[in-house]
């Protein structure tokens, strides 16, 4: 469904940003669905979003596997850590039923799923390598590896963002066409530097740590930017007015 842009003129017809739409939905549709899995990229998609946000890990036996934490605990009925599970245990594990039991039987997705879902969607896809901390480079090999053969080629609407500057570089090594955007929490002084430092064409902030003076800093460097993770209309219309090209949103419709 469509919905209003609610950024100013300069922004919307900005023509050289990577992500040219207002809105990512965060891990899909994360309260309409389990998040991370493909009923939340379908939830997404049907709430009008153009663009979904995923994160990536590796199993214990290299395996790529789309969930954000470290450990499986809080959105599966498994225990410990994705890097010490082997990929045949993790797709046994129930990824749907502490949402809601109309998800029950919901799997982890493959990294190959989530790509074909995506693209059938005719989504954009913002690709976050969340390694477990060491497995930095390794993460970006095998998701890269799975993505050079996934994503057809021609096709833009792809970009890869990591919060490991070692996980970035690697991506700029491994796939250097397709862009990348360096996550952090506190922002930077100088928001060009480090992209240039990082190899990457967008930052993306945390909205919580935004003071003024950042704010500042951010719009008066011309990089784009794009803030995390925003529920609020007033709260993104504070951001679209200080410069932001995008924001990351559990709603997909927050601008419906």
């Amino acid at each position: 469904m469509p919905f209003t842009d609610p950024r100013p003129l300069a922004t919307r017809e900005r023509h050289n940003a990577v992500v040219p739409d207002a809105l990512i939905a965060h891990r899909g549709a994360p309260l309409l669905a389990p998040e991370n899995t493909l009923p939340a990229m379908r939830a997404a998609a049907e709430k009008g979003a153009r663009w979904v946000e995923v994160d990536v890990k590796l199993t214990s036996d290299m395996k790529p596997v789309i969930i954000h934490d470290d450990r499986l605990d809080r959105t599966t009925n498994g225990t410990g850590f994705v890097g010490n599970t082997l990929f045949e245990d993790i797709r046994k594990l129930d990824a749907g039923a502490k949402f809601s039991p109309d998800f029950a039987g919901t799997r982890v997705p493959t990294l190959e799923e989530l790509v074909e879902t995506v693209l059938e969607l005719d989504l954009g896809l913002q690709l976050e390598l969340k390694p477990t901390a060491g497995d930095d480079v390794e993460t970006a090999e095998v998701a890269l590896a799975a993505m050079k053969a996934l994503w057809p080629v021609g096709r833009s609407k792809l970009f890869f963002t990591s919060f490991s500057i070692r996980s970035v570089h690697a991506a700029a090594r491994l796939m250097p066409d397709v862009p990348r955007a360096y996550a952090v929490v506190a922002p930077p002084r100088d928001p060009k530097a480090l992209l240039d430092e990082t190899k990457c064409q967008i930052l993306h902030v945390q909205h919580e740590f935004m003071p003024e003076d950042a704010l500042k800093r951010l719009a008066d460097s011309g990089i784009e930017y794009a803030v995390a993770t925003i529920n609020d209309r007033e709260i993104a219309d504070r951001f679209f007015k200080a410069g932001a090209q995008t924001v990351l949103s559990d709603l997909p419709d927050l601008f419906g």
